[in-house]
């Protein structure tokens, strides 16, 4: 994953974070709501519950849904993605979302290494 500076240039990206396994906020980049920027234990619940549809899917399709690396969540204007334990938020009328999910997931981690769920 490229580091958050270089996320925060891809078109429709207002805010990026990294956070803890227990939530806590590592660091913060760009101009979205402070109140916003601090869900990093927001994001581990979502994680979590995500772990658990995930699990059940694998189950039940006898596909292979496991390990989760990230979830999205898209409602009216912006969009939330969470990579491990890097998240960024989206302006999704102006969003590259082909460019983000590569830079998210096909490259190096250039920071702490992410959470597998």
């Amino acid at each position: 994953m490229i580091g958050l500076d270089r996320l925060m240039d891809i078109k429709g990206v207002v805010g990026a974070g990294q956070f803890s396994e227990d939530g806590q906020v590592i660091r913060t980049v760009g101009e979205f709501p402070e109140d916003m920027m601090q869900s990093g234990e927001q994001c581990v619940q979502q994680a979590k519950s995500a772990e658990a549809l995930v699990q059940k899917l694998n189950a039940d399709s006898k596909r292979n849904w496991l390990p989760l690396n990230g979830w999205a969540v898209w409602g009216g204007d912006y969009a939330v993605l969470v990579v491990g334990n890097t998240r960024v938020f989206v302006e999704v009328k102006y969003a590259d979302f082909n460019q983000l999910l590569v830079d998210m997931i096909g490259s190096e981690a250039t920071g702490p290494r992410p959470m597998n769920y």
